[in-house]
């Protein structure tokens, strides 16, 4: 069964999805479009909002340029129920910042509570979605529910902000690298240790902020830190390997409840 392409230079009868991403980056597609108009194998897809105007589920880019160059859109209506987030698997595939700014732009309250986060801390999207959820940073089990809009942060859990604390320490006591990725993930797997006390770490970063010097990965940053916490102490605490260790636990223990 063949679908009508429509055609259209009221561009008012169209508006975007509340989850659409932001546009940007598409001077490649004005200069395509200025040269070859809009291709009828790639119309805007659309549906019907119930109030007279159609929302755009996927072409919003093309809209955009249209209407820039003043030209006619061309469109089909979809009288389907996938989402913009199926049909993206197919082409230009959405960002976790695309998504993260496209829930905030619908109102859901836990992808806020994320933004609010990293635009206080400078940590990734996936560090700090993964930090809020209850994990450790870089764990990456945050991307499916980031990006199919069942993401939630674990309201029981304080992991993220003892970690937000030590960074923004870091931060305050002028480590430039202070949200650094690889940094952020060993500070989120120390505070994981039953011995780890916040409160120190902060202390010996306050004191030999000048000794924290860029490291290339994870495993150096482990003994970065474990280095720094037992420094002018009575006790040494081996902070690297209960990391690990706890790491591990933590792994079998997600294994189990799969």
């Amino acid at each position: 069964m063949s679908v009508k392409i429509l055609e259209s230079n009221n561009y008012k009868m169209f508006e975007l999805l509340d989850v659409n991403r932001d546009v940007t980056k598409i001077a490649p597609l004005v200069e395509s479009m200025k040269k070859h108009g809009w291709i009828n194998s790639k119309p805007m897809s659309v549906i019907q909002n119930g109030n007279g105007k159609l929302k755009i589920k996927d072409g919003h880019h093309r809209f955009e340029v249209a209407m820039r160059l003043g030209m006619p859109v061309k469109y089909v209506i979809d009288k389907d129920d996938a989402t913009i987030y199926e049909l993206d698997k197919s082409t230009n595939k959405w960002s976790l910042k695309d998504c993260l700014v496209s829930y905030c732009r619908a109102g859901k309250i836990e992808y806020l509570k994320l933004k609010t986060y990293i635009d206080e801390t400078g940590i990734n999207i996936s560090s700090a979605a993964s930090m809020l959820m209850g994990q450790s940073a870089g764990s990456g089990n945050c991307q499916a529910p980031l990006r199919n809009g069942t993401y939630k942060v674990n309201q029981k859990c304080n992991h993220a902000e003892i970690v937000k604390d030590i960074v923004l320490c870091l931060k305050k006591n002028g480590v430039k690298f202070y949200n650094t990725d690889f940094l952020v993930q060993a500070i989120s797997k120390v505070a994981w240790v039953d011995q780890f006390s916040p409160d120190i770490m902060k202390a010996k970063i306050k004191h030999f902020a000048h000794l924290i010097e860029k490291k290339a990965n994870l495993d150096q940053y482990l003994t970065l830190l474990e280095e720094l916490y037992n420094r002018q102490s009575r006790s040494s605490i081996p902070l690297k390997f209960f990391a690990i260790q706890k790491a591990k636990e933590r792994s079998v223990t997600s294994m189990k409840l799969k």
